[in-house]
């Protein structure tokens, strides 16, 4: 009997956030234009119906109806309807504060997904979904007239969440294999110098990361990490964003914020303990900074009656 109650598998804890910002549907005319900008959040976009030309780096990309589109946090672009239609969109911009999926979604600059590629996954259900959601909006829009109105209700709240995770998970399925066609189709013409050189980069990166990881606690420097690597700073920071998405100071402060996170939900450690752990001046410096993260104090996110094994 005591069979059946033993674990057959443990997940490992997940206590991350996902940031999602500006998530809407459009509809744009022709001769329609949005300048050159760039947003600190990436950006997801998928074209429902028309076409769309965005100029990224300088570098021209048409979208047709069915495409997907994710442009990495920083990426300067522009995007303007040059066709006879109206051009409709889905569009959201998000971050997560996984380092591994980060790494994922800043492979490149920029990284389409035409129709047909998209067709194979679940991505139109879930924007779908998301549609119900507006209708459904829509609907309390109307019924609550001249009132102010409501927030979105928890249950769509959730939803809104949920696809959005899905949607990044489909996406991220579909680069997968797209590098993987990518790499077996021209493994062949790819230069040696190009190889090493993008193997080194990518391992300069890891190294850095994993020194960093070990300092938490310690404000582990990036000028000592780079000399330790025999590196200027510049170029020490230049790689781990190329192959993070982020700086090495940013990486540094979403780990404390997770690791922090961890410890409030996971530990009974009082906040002096936990602010040393992390390499926080103060209990108070730590409050403050998870404020400035989160948007709440310390004792505000720990649960009120936590459970610990």
């Amino acid at each position: 009997m005591e069979d059946l109650y033993r674990d057959i598998y443990r997940f490992p804890n997940m206590i991350q956030t996902l940031q999602v910002v500006g998530c809407h549907f459009g509809l744009k005319p022709p001769g329609w234009t949005y300048p050159r900008h760039h947003h600190h959040l990436f950006e997801l976009l998928y074209c429902s119906e028309g076409e769309v030309l965005h100029e990224i780096n300088r570098q021209p990309i048409t979208m047709f109806a069915g495409d997907w589109l994710l442009i990495k946090s920083g990426v300067r672009h522009q995007s303007a309807n040059r066709s006879a239609v109206h051009y409709g969109y889905f569009n959201v911009h998000f971050d997560l504060d996984d380092t591994e999926i980060r790494s994922l979604l800043a492979a490149t600059p920029y990284q389409l997904i035409r129709q047909k590629e998209a067709s194979t996954s679940k991505l139109r259900s879930y924007v779908g979904e998301l549609e119900a959601v507006v209708a459904r909006n829509r609907l309390l829009e109307q019924d609550a007239k001249q009132a102010e109105l409501p927030q979105l209700l928890f249950e769509d709240k959730l939803l809104l969440q949920s696809y959005t995770l899905l949607i990044i998970h489909d996406v991220l399925a579909l680069f997968r294999a797209q590098k993987n066609a990518g790499a077996k189709t021209t493994r062949e013409h790819m230069s040696a110098t190009n190889r090493d050189a993008s193997l080194f980069s990518t391992d300069v990166a890891h190294a850095i990361e994993e020194k960093l990881s070990l300092g938490l606690g310690e404000e582990a420097s990036v000028a000592g990490i780079a000399k330790e690597l025999n590196m200027s700073r510049s170029q020490c920071s230049k790689l781990f964003s190329k192959v993070y998405g982020l700086s090495p100071r940013q990486y540094v402060s979403q780990m404390k914020l997770k690791q922090a996170k961890e410890l409030l939900v996971t530990t009974h450690l009082s906040m002096n303990h936990i602010a040393d752990k992390l390499g926080f001046q103060s209990a108070s410096h730590f409050s403050r900074q998870f404020r400035r993260w989160t948007g709440q104090s310390p004792s505000d996110f720990r649960p009120k009656h936590p459970t610990f094994e």
